[in-house]
């Protein structure tokens, strides 16, 4: 036998902590991290190296997951690539990618300009005359 209760009523129960009372408070000020009104959406500029199989190398530049560029190893001398390489060769690339690459040629300009110049500082002996 089963005993049915008459005067209540059903009622939907309040088990989610921001019902009873509980509010996870992550700063004081409330929206101070986020400000819809100025809500701009920028670029994603991101570049990606490429290990090719002939021990070359090959960088795609995306902007927002487009490629808009590939600089190809082959096409640049071996300094050049060891200089891209770098901390400030990849910062190179995204400052050119920033601007717009038009070209290679225009590229490998660019590129010339910037490397440092280690070329090997040539020190000439002088000959002693014998007497």
């Amino acid at each position: 036998m089963t005993t049915k209760n008459k005067g209540s009523t059903s009622t939907p129960s309040n088990d989610l902590p921001e019902q009873q009372g509980i509010k996870h408070i992550l700063s004081k000020y409330e929206y101070d991290l986020y400000k819809e009104e100025d809500d701009i959406a920028l670029k994603v500029i991101r570049v990606k190296k490429f290990s090719m199989p002939n021990k070359g190398a090959k960088w795609k530049i995306m902007i927002d997951n487009k490629v808009t560029f590939i600089i190809e190893g082959t096409k640049i001398s071996k300094k050049e690539r060891e200089f891209l390489e770098t901390v400030n060769g990849f910062n190179f690339i995204l400052a050119q990618a920033k601007i717009g690459i038009k070209s290679l040629n225009g590229f490998k300009n660019d590129l010339r300009q910037i490397m440092p110049s280690t070329e090997p500082v040539v020190v000439q002996k002088q000959k002693r005359s014998k007497k």
